[in-house]
């Protein structure tokens, strides 16, 4: 749980609101600044920077005035305006060498800095070396994945050789981060750079990660850190290292030393004699604490004697025959340890490298286990690659029901999608692990579910923005959809918690399909239509609203009228009616929108006309057009010789006994009788009376006991019906219904009749002079019903002599 906001941290992003429009489009110089102190002035820094992350419109760099005075021709510490001590710009792209130049070049006491993913290129060295000498820690480079979408690679050198006068020279250096800016061209003069950097920053220098240069050739000069203690190397190619393996053993201070190698994009080549090489390093470094071999043959064979390979050893290194190992191993190069690891990286070894027996490390990570699996979504936090490999493994673990921590593994998960949103193939591993831990919920009790009501609502969202982000992607899709539908299934309340979100994310992905903007699979769209729907089904009133405003029912209409062109999809578009149905029930703004702003009658008509036999489609059509005739205002659109023809029609379209079409149609008809003679505009060509009997003999067909799909939230539309005043036709509709229903379902719907006072109807109709003995005896039956489930079962008398058979 986050923790609340400082009144500090409060009063500075007001601050910043109001700041950020001022510097969007010209530089502007604020003198009252001044009076913040360091560590405000680097809290305004940052929230500056987090607004305007946000605003992927918002490019320009003149924020930055704000930090100094509006003179930068002498650069002297007068002209700071408000002192900052770090400069966090990771994934900033509209961070250049002229931002750190024009605005920043007088902030001396500048100690940490970070460029990652800022558009920089080599010559920001030379403005660090000049500007920044009290710099004590650096990150700069181009990481796996960058925080901003809006960011791509460029080349951080020129196809010529650089100018070799650029480079770092900051004897104050303590950490030192250049990551994944030499991946391509290769010259002398950036193997010289490098050279230049290290070796002239060299020396206080505790911490340096040179991760993802793969194009370094050598590294022999890597022994000048007399004093370091962390060496990472991630993604180096181990030829590189192999050539740099005694510079590195020099290295006597190391704690930490990583080796390994991601698999992703290339099979790296092999260590030539991986025992040797690892077990010199071991000698080598007395106080080294970490190791990480991910992704090498650096563990060496399998299966080998113990005897034979520590004088292999020996005979390798030289090692005194009197000099004794007590340490089991499982990998031959660690057999020279004099005490375990704290950590040891063994994911995606060769040769099974973490299943191995007597791994010397109290931490491991790699893919035997479910433990290490955990211990590598931790450890890798900042390897996407890698971690995507791990939810992998995770994922089978979740599939077959034998991981023992889900919730916890599916923390990390999120930990890892929230952090790397824009890399798709790991959003999608993670959505597939996912859908697992919800699937583990679905059996929770209430009290478990409401410990987890906070994780719950993190999963929904990290899966929605993973949608959002990756709309185009099918697999991602997928399994968004299959997740949100499970949630929606097993945890309803729970969708509530990111109810507007899912509803846009939805509907943005469907928009895709009606503007032909993407190429994926139809089901895809049928899947998405059927969770929107059952989103639509749980709720009402401002939700349901919501969703009409949002576009819903412009972008069902379309996905109708897109598939009744082609003459195609027949199951899509009735997904497409079931959905508009839904949002429709006792929703009249939603039934107007569908009317008037989408002329959906006539979208009604064309279907009708060409999907007549598809029973379930129709029957959809009707219940929706039921909903618009609930709504006083709208009905008039409903009467018309062309619509009338067609209800009188279905109304008596009954085919083995089945009376879903009939009865949907007669609650049209109902609506419309109610507002008697005044509101029947067709009297000419259509006759009421002729329809009003039409509906009386055709109710009286139908069977009491036959169950249907529908569902009644509230049985008012009825019960406004049960109106002796009222056509006969209509009335005999509404009573039916309520005998139906108390009849099929009386748990539900006697339950219903009562709480809504829909017995004093029913008696009125029971005891009316104007009504005929067919309506008044289905009111009777109806009532019996209520009264029969109600009334309290009297027990059987059990005399004491009596025996009872178990």
């Amino acid at each position: 749980m986050n923790e609340p906001s400082t009144l500090s941290e409060i009063g500075i992003r007001c601050l910043s609101k109001y700041l950020l429009p001022l510097v969007t489009d010209e530089p502007i110089y604020i003198s009252e600044l001044s009076y913040l102190t360091p560590r405000l002035g680097n809290l305004l820094l940052k929230t500056l920077l987090e607004l305007k992350q946000a605003d992927s419109f918002n490019t320009t760099d003149y924020f930055l005035s704000l930090f100094s005075k509006a003179s930068q021709k002498s650069e002297s510490k007068s002209n700071v305006l408000i002192q900052l001590t770090t400069l966090p710009f990771r994934s900033c792209s509209f961070i250049t060498n002229q931002s750190i130049s024009h605005y920043l070049s007088s902030h001396e006491f500048i100690e940490t800095i970070d460029l990652r993913d800022c558009r920089v290129n080599y010559k920001i060295f030379h403005l660090l070396t000049k500007y920044f000498p009290r710099l004590t820690t650096l990150y700069i480079g181009m990481t796996e994945s960058p925080l901003d979408r809006q960011f791509t690679s460029y080349e951080f050198f020129p196809r010529n050789p650089p100018d070799p006068k650029c480079f770092l020279k900051i004897s104050k250096l303590k950490y030192l981060s250049i990551e994944g800016i030499y991946r391509s061209a290769q010259h002398d003069s950036i193997e010289d750079f490098f050279h230049n950097s290290l070796t002239q920053s060299s020396e206080q220098l505790r911490v340096l990660d040179l991760s993802r240069n793969s194009s370094l050739k050598q590294l022999s000069y890597i022994d000048c850190f007399k004093h370091i203690r962390s060496l990472i190397l991630y993604d180096i190619l181990p030829d590189t290292i192999e050539l740099s393996i005694d510079s590195i053993c020099r290295l006597r201070t190391l704690v930490l030393l990583d080796l390994s190698f991601s698999r992703r994009d290339q099979e790296p080549p092999n260590y030539s004699k991986p025992t040797i090489i690892l077990a010199k390093l071991i000698r080598s470094l007395p106080k080294l604490l970490s190791l990480d071999i991910s992704g090498t043959n650096l563990a060496g064979a399998f299966s080998f004697d113990r005897s034979e390979e520590l004088a292999y050893i020996r005979k390798e290194l030289n090692i005194d025959e009197s000099e004794t190992f007590t340490v089991q191993s499982g990998i031959a190069g660690l057999l020279v340890l004099k005490n375990e690891l704290d950590f040891l990286g063994l994911f995606d070894v060769d040769e099974k490298g973490s299943a191995r027996q007597c791994l010397p490390a109290k931490k491991i990570t790699g893919e035997h286990t479910e433990e290490m699996m955990i211990t590598s979504l931790i450890h890798y936090i900042e390897r996407p690659t890698v971690l995507t490999h791990v939810m992998a493994h995770l994922f089978r673990l979740y599939k077959h029901y034998t991981i023992h921590n889900p919730f916890d593994a599916g923390k990390l998960v999120m930990d890892a999608m929230e952090r790397h949103l824009y890399d798709r193939s790991l959003q999608t591993s993670g959505s597939a692990c996912l859908y697992y831990v919800v699937e583990m919920f679905q059996n929770e009790s209430d009290t478990m579910l409401a410990k987890y009501n906070d994780y719950l609502k993190r999963l929904l969202i990290v899966i929605l923005a993973a949608m959002n982000t990756h709309l185009q992607h099918p697999a991602m899709i997928r399994n968004g959809l299959l997740t949100i539908s499970r949630i929606q299934m097993h945890l309803p309340n729970h969708i509530m918690s990111a109810f507007e979100e899912t509803v846009n994310v939805l509907i943005k992905f469907i928009q895709l399909f009606l503007y032909e903007a993407v190429a994926h699979d139809q089901i895809l769209l049928h899947n998405a239509l059927s969770v929107l729907n059952h989103v639509a089904c749980s709720v009402d009133g401002q939700e349901k609203l919501y969703i009409g405003r949002v576009g819903v029912i412009e972008t069902a209409v379309g996905i109708i009228r897109r598939y009744w062109t082609k003459k195609s999809n027949c199951e899509t578009v009735e997904v497409a009616w079931t959905l508009l149905w839904n949002i429709t029930d006792e929703t009249a703004e939603n039934c107007r929108r569908f009317i008037e702003d989408n002329n959906g009658l006539q979208a009604y008509y064309d279907c009708l006309e060409l999907w007549s036999d598809k029973r379930d489609l129709v029957r959809n059509m009707l219940g929706l057009l039921g909903n618009v005739a609930e709504v006083k205002e709208l009905r008039h659109y409903l009467v018309t010789p062309m619509h009338m023809d067609k209800f009188r029609m279905l109304l008596t379209r009954s085919i083995q006994n089945d009376i879903e079409i009939p009865y949907n149609c007669g609650g049209i008809l109902a609506n419309i009788l109610s507002d008697g003679l005044e509101a029947w505009t067709i009297g000419s060509k259509i006759e009421q009376y002729v329809v009003n009997q039409d509906m009386y003999d055709a109710v009286q067909t139908w069977d009491l006991r036959r169950q249907r799909t529908i569902n009644y939230r509230s049985l008012a539309p009825i019960l406004r019906l049960l109106n002796e005043n009222y056509p006969s036709g209509c009335v005999m509709w509404a009573v039916w219904a309520m005998t139906n229903l108390t009849t099929v379902l009386p748990e539900k719907y006697c339950t219903l009749v009562r709480n809504e006072n829909g017995e004093p109807l029913l008696t009125q109709i029971l005891y009316s002079d104007k009504l005929s003995d067919a309506i008044k005896n289905l009111a009777q039956a109806a009532l019996t019903n209520i009264q029969r489930f109600y009334d309290t079962p009297v027990p059987m008398d059990i005399a004491h002599d009596d025996e009872l058979e178990l």
